[in-house]
């Protein structure tokens, strides 16, 4: 296979090889061939060599987006609107680990709050009877609060995680890189700009002109 790209180990031994089969293995290279950027496979091949990524995740939204899958539990495909990541869209993947459950979780009862327990008041409160929380209605309650909420989140399609960050161009969707929000979105365009405009000038046409962006950052 031909490489649109050469890239080096920090040993200095030739890695496209190798990253070319870890491309073709999870999938990236079947969906989206030519359209994925390399700062986009180098992370994906960083966070599962380290352990830190679960690559089907990714592939699972991308798929999605090409409309090789149906559906996604996670939120839609957004446009960001400011500077300075303004044009290009982002799809959530849901990140492995705790912090990530915790923190749906917490939006979720934030939006939903506590259903099961919100009943069991209403309907104490329209008998008028004094209602004491047992053992078993704490259970539920954490039951609700944790299951339910997760699968109302599934349901209504709201789970949130880490960003896909892609363009879209001649209607086709361009795959540039991950980001995390606390990444931060001028962190993000740096590397965009460093890697992915040179590798789809289009780039230049729907990412906005920074002020402190002296030259086109395709040239030299």
């Amino acid at each position: 296979m031909e490489s649109r790209f050469k890239a080096t180990g920090p040993d200095g031994n030739d890695m496209t090889i190798e990253l070319l089969e870890f491309a073709n293995i999870i999938g990236l290279e079947r969906a989206v061939a030519g359209r994925y950027s390399v700062l986009l496979l180098l992370e994906l091949y960083g966070g599962t060599q380290s352990g830190q990524m679960n690559p089907a995740k990714i592939i699972h939204e991308i798929q999605v987006l090409e409309g090789m899958r149906e559906c996604s539990r996670l939120k839609p495909a957004l446009l960001f609107d400011r500077k300075p990541l303004q044009g290009l869209w982002h799809k959530h993947y849901l990140v492995d680990g705790l912090p990530s459950m915790a923190t749906n979780l917490r939006r979720a009862i934030n939006k939903y709050g506590l259903p099961w327990l919100e009943n069991v008041v209403a309907e104490a409160q329209a008998s008028g009877e004094e209602r004491v929380l047992t053992e078993q209605d704490i259970s539920q309650i954490a039951h609700d609060a944790v299951v339910g909420h997760w699968e109302r989140l599934i349901e209504n399609s709201a789970l949130t995680g880490e960003w896909i960050i892609f363009a879209q161009h001649q209607g086709k969707n361009y795959y540039l890189c991950l980001g995390r929000h606390k990444s931060g979105d001028e962190f993000l365009r740096s590397q965009i700009d460093a890697i992915c405009v040179r590798e789809f000038p289009f780039l230049i046409d729907i990412l906005p002109r920074m002020d402190n962006q002296a030259h086109d950052p395709t040239s030299p």
